[in-house]
């Protein structure tokens, strides 16, 4: 009667080496190339890899932030010296409110510039010497300016493209993977419409997207690819051709926090990727500080590219004396050492952790740049906003925010003492900001459970299934004519007017011979 649990014992022996081998037989080989530098970008990327790596897949991760903790099958090649180049190429607080089409012409340049350097980096040509015969099962790019590094992709193998942006999708991502865009109803990312536009609007938006669309065809892409040739040689395919043959595209923003819109199947949005559950504990003399504000607090910061400290001076002293009139206690990420005129309610640090000051039930109103990664950690923690924004998205979250009532918009041009107090005091006293936040909230952070779970499913899918070339929109194998059924409308238009011309000659000959008249035939007697 024991023979059976023997064999049981021999079975489940051999068999536990067996499981503890699976993941490694499954784990693949990834690369990933982030190349912008923006922590606030890197943030969720950086989520979605150490999920990988914690899976047991090897992640080798190009990019501006390295991590500061060593995380198992997880290798950083750093890029963290960019960010002296790009500092250099504007400061974003004299950007504020900017143009979307100002702002594109600006970055084009720039950010060919980073990726010229990077490219010719020791840490990339290392990485070619000594890596140049090693092959990756599937590599993700940041899917902005950076299609010359498409030629490194030729050097490890080929192997199936994911794109991933920071932001919600952009006009030329969604044409890349030939998912419809339509201006009349989808504000452009870089604009500052929301999704209810007037007609002045919608052209507006139309403009843009026309624009913006012309500029990635006839000058991003031939710029890169001259890049690409540059470092790459002759031998990698074209980058547009590598563009439409993305497999997956990855957007970190969710109608949640954006608008809904149609999607092809291997559009993927996801949200609230770098967002924590857990708090951690704040410092000591700051916890007793939050702890103490009995009316509250107003906690402000521009994040990470914007710096307070570059305001302009009109507009820091209105700012100051807005705070002073507040019975709020104020918590400010301010960048310099010291900050003339602070207020007594008034706190300044130069950094500051946001997520965990949001966590803190003292917090009323969150005054932010709107930038998305600080617009999601608003919404997870239902603190209504205030958004002063400057550059890239941030109008396009801002209107966001305004459209679905959880903040409201001040632009940096119209900002006086008179209109920031104005705005506070409605965001502080009036409760439906904070009722609608915590609606909203409720609905994000449902999808947010869900989301790096969603990421980890999408990229295995992709690696199961070779590229899932099953994906791929029919879109994308038609001319542009063709997609607007212009061939189509001119055939029905040239089949119409023959038509026409047919039933008209038909007429003709069918119709009888006028009689002659009465005086015709007179004049011919005659």
């Amino acid at each position: 009667m024991r023979r059976p649990t023997v064999l049981w014992q021999l079975a489940l022996t051999a068999l536990v080496p067996m499981v503890a081998l699976v993941p490694c037989a499954r784990a693949a080989r990834f690369l990933a190339i982030f190349p912008t530098p923006s922590i606030s970008h890197q943030l969720p990327f950086q989520a979605v890899m150490k999920a990988l790596a914690a899976r047991g897949h090897h992640v080798t991760v190009i990019s501006t932030d390295p991590l500061k903790e060593p995380v198992n099958n997880y290798s950083d090649i750093d890029l963290s010296y960019s960010y002296e180049t790009f500092r250099k190429s504007a400061t974003f607080a004299n950007m504020a409110d900017g143009d979307a089409i100002a702002l594109i012409r600006h970055m084009t340049p720039a950010l060919k510039i980073i990726v010229d350097e990077q490219l010719a980096s020791k840490q990339i040509q290392n990485f070619l010497r000594y890596n140049a015969s090693e092959k990756f099962d599937l590599v993700f790019i940041e899917a902005l300016m950076y299609q010359a590094y498409y030629g490194l992709l030729h050097t490890v193998g080929s192997p199936p493209l994911i794109g991933m942006v920071s932001l919600g999708g952009l006009a030329f991502n969604y044409n890349a993977i030939g998912n419809p865009h339509n201006p009349a109803v989808n504000p452009d990312v870089f604009s500052k419409n929301s999704e209810n536009m007037n007609f002045w609007e919608r052209l507006e938006n139309t403009y843009i997207y026309l624009w913006l669309s012309q500029h990635w065809y006839w000058t991003i892409l031939p710029q890169q690819e001259a890049l690409m040739r540059k470092y790459f040689g002759q031998a990698p395919p074209p980058v547009a051709e590598t563009e439409y043959n993305m497999s997956l595209m990855i957007l970190c923003n969710h109608w949640t926090t954006e608008y809904p819109r149609a999607l092809l199947p291997n559009v993927v949005q996801l949200t609230g990727l770098h967002v924590r559950e857990e708090t951690r504990p704040l410092p000591a003399d700051l916890q007793a500080w939050l702890d103490g504000a009995e009316q509250g607090v107003v906690y402000f910061s521009l994040g990470s590219n914007v710096m307070s400290k570059d305001l302009p001076a009109d507009k820091l002293q209105a700012i100051l004396r807005a705070l002073a009139r507040l019975p709020q206690r104020v918590l400010w990420k301010f960048e310099a050492d010291a900050l003339p005129g602070q207020p007594t309610n008034v706190r300044v640090a130069k950094w500051l952790p946001q997520q965990d000051i949001l966590a803190h039930p003292n917090v009323r109103v969150f005054i932010t740049q709107g930038g998305l990664q600080s617009f999601q950690e608003a919404v997870y923690h239902a603190v209504p906003l205030l958004g002063i924004p400057f550059i890239g998205d941030q109008p396009f979250n801002v209107a966001k925010m305004a459209a679905a009532g959880v903040g409201e918009r001040l632009p940096l041009g119209d900002l006086t003492e008179d209109s920031l107090l104005a705005a506070l005091r409605r965001l502080l006293h009036d409760p439906a900001y904070r009722e609608r936040m915590h609606r909203l909230s409720a609905a994000y952070r449902e999808h947010k459970a869900r989301s790096l779970e969603t990421a980890l499913w999408w990229v295995e899918y992709v690696l199961r299934h070779e590229g899932a070339p099953h994906l791929r929109a029919a879109s994308l194998r038609l001319a542009w004519y063709e997609l607007l059924l212009l061939d189509v409308v001119v055939a029905v238009l040239l089949a119409l007017v023959l038509a026409v011309c047919a039933l008209r000659r038909l007429w003709r000959s069918l119709r009888p011979a006028t009689p002659p008249s009465q005086a015709s035939r007179r004049r011919k007697d005659q």
